[in-house]
């Protein structure tokens, strides 16, 4: 089939010839129609191999002479098959690995603001079936992950069977099940609950064949009347890398926002958490915390358990030894913090400049634009004072101010609103996560 042998040589390009030769001209084209073509694989991984990196690439870019889409099957050897049937019968169960529900995640205990209480109350209200899927979203640090807990517990409590799973989990089982043949397992497991909770789905970008299984189980769950409840650190619409299909489902019940705590219930939060390990936190320690680790809610617990274990007297502990005992994590944290030559270096990447070019003396638009930008997210993201900004771009004040204005003005404008985006992700993947 010609079609078939041209999509090998461009996949040759994407890949490697040993990659396409190993997994894909090794499948047996068994026929094909206009619109279909049935392959045959020698095993459960080489079909996996291909959902996983070309799946996607196919549907874009695998066409018949009337440019209309031609659809790939598979069916595995007869040899393998009935090598799998008598696997089935004598492996054991599936084992899938997952943590119990912690009980101290309840909603009693999850502190919020105003601006959080409806969705709070939604999560508390759930009934299954009532909003599915129930999907929450938010920043990193936010309490998503308590919030979903908090709902697993109470369900539970009512007698239903949960089954709690980060993103990274179910790719775990997925592939653990594929290479013990025991998918059917899998999918017994997972779509038999009453309620399954997926923690952080957009780690799921760029795996397709997990994608694809968690299509099926989304599926039959849903048309079951059994509850999903997901959360991510974006609304649907604007997590990358996942199929249309999928972003269309997480829409179809309600879409929760979780707005980030203020200091003040941040320094709230960690007086609860020391409050469990029977630790004194005075204000002033509580302050220079929040203060230090203020990127990262993942840092800032971890500074406080590290600082629990390292303190081992039980008098109230003073602010220099605060500094003294959390020394290697104030040096780590200080290397993570978002600078201006961060900035400077993520817009000039974008852009595809060098460095110099923005902080130069050249006014062609192709280094005036960028540098525009970079000032401007020196400003939002870090508050430096105009002056500040000036030195740091050889420019004065007055310049400075109209170049910020500039870019405030043109808010709405695609171009630059995709160029601040792009820009920002790029920033924030350098610091730490939470």
């Amino acid at each position: 089939m010609q079609a078939w042998d041209a999509l090998l040589c461009d996949l040759e390009r994407k890949f490697s010839k040993q990659a396409v030769d190993k997994w894909l001209r090794s499948l047996k084209v068994l026929s094909f129609d206009a619109c279909n073509l049935y392959l045959e694989a020698e095993n459960s991984f080489q079909i996996a191999w291909f959902e996983e990196h070309v799946r996607k690439y196919v549907k874009d870019h695998f066409r018949n002479n009337n440019f209309h889409p031609i659809k790939i099957h598979f069916s595995e050897t007869k040899k393998n098959r009935l090598k799998k049937k008598k696997q089935e019968t004598t492996l054991p169960p599936l084992e899938l690995d997952r943590p119990p529900l912690d009980p101290s995640q309840t909603f009693s205990n999850f502190l919020f603001e105003e601006k959080n209480s409806l969705t709070v109350e939604l999560c508390k209200r759930l009934a299954p079936g009532s909003y599915n899927p129930l999907f929450l979203f938010g920043p990193h640090g936010v309490g998503k992950s308590h919030l979903l807990m908090a709902c697993a517990n109470r369900l539970q409590n009512a007698g239903l069977n949960v089954f709690f799973a980060h993103a990274e989990t179910f790719t775990e089982h997925f592939v653990k099940a594929i290479r013990s043949s025991q998918m059917q397992k899998f999918r017994a497991i997972y779509r038999n609950q009453d309620v399954l909770i997926i923690d952080d789905v957009h780690c799921f970008a760029n795996r397709a064949a997990t994608q694809e299984e968690l299509f099926h189980t989304f599926n039959t769950l849903h048309t079951s009347g059994k509850q999903i409840i997901l959360s991510s650190h974006l609304p649907p619409s604007r997590i990358e890398d996942i199929e249309p299909r999928l972003i269309s489902r997480f829409e179809w019940g309600i879409v929760l926002e979780l707005f980030p705590l203020s200091a003040k219930m941040i320094g709230q939060v960690l007086k609860n958490r020391a409050r469990l390990y029977h630790f004194s936190l005075p204000d002033p320690i509580t302050e220079f915390l929040i203060e230090k680790f203020s990127a990262s809610s993942i840092a800032l617990m971890r500074a406080l358990d590290a600082l629990f274990l390292r303190h081992k007297t039980d008098r109230v502990i003073s602010l220099g030894e605060v500094e003294i005992l959390l020394s290697d994590l104030l040096e780590e944290e200080e290397k993570q913090k978002l600078t201006p030559e961060k900035i400077v270096s993520a817009t000039s990447a974008y852009f595809g400049i060098r460095t110099n070019d923005i902080l130069g003396k050249s006014r062609s638009r192709e280094c005036t634009m960028p540098r525009k930008l970079a000032m401007f997210l020196c400003r939002t993201k870090l508050q430096l004072p105009y002056l500040t900004i000036g030195k740091i771009f050889g420019r004065d004040h007055s310049t400075v101010m109209t170049s910020i204005n500039q870019v405030e003005k043109k808010s709405g404008n695609e171009e630059i609103d995709a160029a601040l985006e792009e820009i920002t992700k790029a920033i924030s993947s350098t610091n730490v996560k939470s």
